[in-house]
């Protein structure tokens, strides 16, 4: 049985507490079950990016707790054994995910996440496709900032404007750290730019195919469910809903056209899936698109890569102080 302990869906990084209800399932299922066997497994569930299709998600799985080392003091008051077994659940889970103690510093993580994150996993020869050498990088630096923000807060107070500011001129430029990152930028080059252009001109009728066939299903979901949720967590479940009947439909409509168009049936079962194809293969398009033209503002504007790269080093400097 799978309980979710903070009885909430937020997306932050951070435990919430942990409600009275979990005590009472775990006592009331001892009780209803009769056996010594029954263990409550903590498990953390950590998200890169929550609000994203097609983003990661890490299922940290941590070590059995006995329920019936809680028995005798639940005979004695549950009350009591209620409070006890939330207080030793609450530490386990916290060593589960990317607990960022003050909600204050959320920023702060995610800014020093993009800044140091893909360095040190290299440096610490990881790999950082595995999801595990992943979050136990991200969750030191996490601690980092939990302890800087305990002992040493003028170091995360000066490094707030000036990590805003160096971000908020990346977002204005449309740029990427990674391009400013001389440990990441080995790709910032003519020669790189010229061949990713020549790659992006080659697959651009399969992309223009994608954009046509699939954006304006995908522009319609966003709208819809933007316009039917409250609250942000909710997004990414109703989109999938939403989505699932606006592309069906799109396509029916788009069936229906090319069969009007067509000798025979095939044509439209055999475009429609090149589109749809099409459309998947943009996916993997536009962040290279992206990519590429990010290595050409970077190329064509020495000087706003050299006054980044400053902000960076000063940010970097700071983050090895805390």
């Amino acid at each position: 049985m799978i309980v979710f302990a903070e009885g909430l869906c937020i997306q932050e990084r951070r435990l919430r507490p942990l409600k009275k209800g979990v005590a009472r399932m775990v006592f009331g299922a001892y009780e209803a079950l009769k056996t010594d066997k029954l263990v409550v497994i903590p498990i953390g569930v950590n998200y890169t990016k929550p609000d994203k299709f097609r983003s990661d998600v890490f299922y940290n799985v941590g070590e059995a707790i006995q329920v019936k080392d809680f028995i005798a003091d639940f005979d004695a008051n549950p009350a009591k054994a209620y409070n006890k077994f939330l207080q030793v659940l609450e530490p386990k889970m916290k060593e589960l995910i990317t607990h960022i103690e003050d909600k204050q510093n959320d920023d702060v993580v995610y800014q020093i996440e993009t800044l140091c994150k893909k360095d040190q996993i290299k440096e610490k020869q990881l790999n950082y496709k595995n999801l595990e050498h992943d979050f136990s990088v991200l969750k030191e630096l996490t601690e980092k900032v939990n302890e800087a923000a305990r002992s040493k807060p003028e170091l995360i107070e000066e490094f707030k404007p000036l990590a805003t500011a160096y971000f908020k001129t990346l977002e204005k430029n449309d740029l990427k750290d990674w391009l400013i990152n001389p440990k990441q930028n080995r790709q910032v080059n003519s020669f790189s730019l010229l061949g990713r252009s020549i790659l992006l001109l080659l697959f651009s009728p399969f992309y223009l195919i994608g954009l046509i066939a699939n954006y304006p299903s995908l522009i319609l979901t966003h709208k819809i469910t933007k316009k039917s949720i409250k609250f942000k967590e909710f997004y990414s479940s109703i989109a999938i809903g939403v989505g699932m009947f606006v592309f069906w439909i799109t396509y029916l409509i788009w069936f229906t056209i090319i069969y009007q168009l067509s000798p025979n049936v095939l044509w439209p079962f055999g475009i429609c899936f090149v589109m749809i194809m099409c459309g998947y293969f943009s996916l993997y398009y536009r962040p290279f698109l992206k990519k590429t033209l990010g290595i050409a503002k970077i190329l064509n504007n020495k000087s706003l890569y050299t006054a980044l790269s400053e902000e960076r080093k000063k940010l970097l400097s700071l983050i090895n102080k805390f």
